[in-house]
């Protein structure tokens, strides 16, 4: 398992992340970023038209990719890995990964906005009255409750493991899917009695709060809470976790990215900045040169 230290790790390879690695690579700061390109909005756009020096417009996923290049060519290092957990000792952030661990003196989150929904019948109704996407935010309103996670990967492993410190009953509905979770978060699971139930559910029980699933067998199953965690973390989960401020699910920050945490930054999409791809650019613009501040001040206290 790799674990090295780097200046800036960025959790996200949107335009925002990419852009700020670019300017952090370019001024010679060690650059990390993290994240799978088919998970940014851009990717699947099909045509850009009003972004400046396109006339024509561009396809999302060439100006991804264009991207990605360019921030290469500067020496930064891109990951195709998702964070999964991010903690902090007194001088610098980890960052875990399925695959790897990365140390680094400073963090930017632009993993953008994303709940994954589950497409399962009635989770847009009882969504905040028994179903959540965040253990971090609603984890220890299910005390001794009978909880379900939905997912089949990495994420909805990490999820289950810390509802533990509320409740003891838990089950991960993969609905369907392969199990696609590491050997190190497999062995965790077993050893807390985690188990899998790998019924196609079909539709949330429940009127007024959730009450169970019901599996496409018509079988029943009773449940308190349920949350989902299909595909990565957004960022209001780790923003919940290390303690930023957040206003409807969006990362508070100041005009160049800053947190309400030392070392912490947050631009593009996370800051509820348009959700545009010249917004999320300029965005990131602003925070590089921040960050590089940042870094300079620490170093010279050393």
């Amino acid at each position: 398992m790799e674990n090295k230290k780097f200046d800036l790790i960025i959790l996200g390879s949107g335009p925002a992340g990419l852009q700020a690695a670019i300017y952090t690579a370019r001024a010679g700061i060690s650059t990390l970023v993290l994240g799978k390109k088919e998970n940014s909005r851009l990717f699947r756009a099909h045509l850009i038209s009003n972004y400046f020096g396109f006339p024509d417009g561009i396809d999302g996923a060439k100006l991804l990719e264009d991207g990605i290049k360019q921030a290469l060519n500067l020496k930064a290092v891109i990951k195709e890995e998702e964070a999964i957990d991010i903690s902090k000792d007194k001088e610098n952030f980890l960052v875990k990964t399925s695959k790897n661990e990365y140390v680094g003196v400073s963090i930017l989150l632009t993993t953008g906005i994303k709940n994954v929904s589950s497409g399962i019948a009635k989770e847009r109704e009882l969504t905040g009255r028994g179903i959540s996407f965040c253990v971090a935010c609603d984890g220890s309103y299910f005390k001794e409750k009978r909880v379900g996670v939905l997912g089949a990967g990495d994420f909805a492993a990490k999820e289950a493991l810390e509802l533990l410190e509320y409740t003891k009953d838990i089950s991960i509905f993969t609905n369907g899917e392969e199990i696609s979770i590491s050997n190190d978060f497999r062995n965790k699971l077993e050893i807390a009695k985690i188990n899998f139930i790998t019924l196609k559910l079909k539709e949330f029980l429940g009127e007024n709060k959730l009450e169970g699933v019901l599996g496409e067998d018509e079988k029943k199953i009773n449940l308190d809470g349920m949350f989902i965690a299909k595909g990565v973390p957004k960022a209001s989960d780790f923003a919940y976790k290390l303690g930023l401020s957040i206003l409807n699910d969006f990362i508070v920050c100041d005009n160049k990215g800053k947190t309400n945490i030392p070392g912490i930054f947050a631009a593009g999409d996370v800051i509820g900045n348009n959700l545009q791809v010249a917004s999320a650019v300029g965005s990131a613009v602003n925070t590089a040169f921040a960050i590089m501040s940042f870094l300079k001040t620490k170093e010279n206290r050393q």
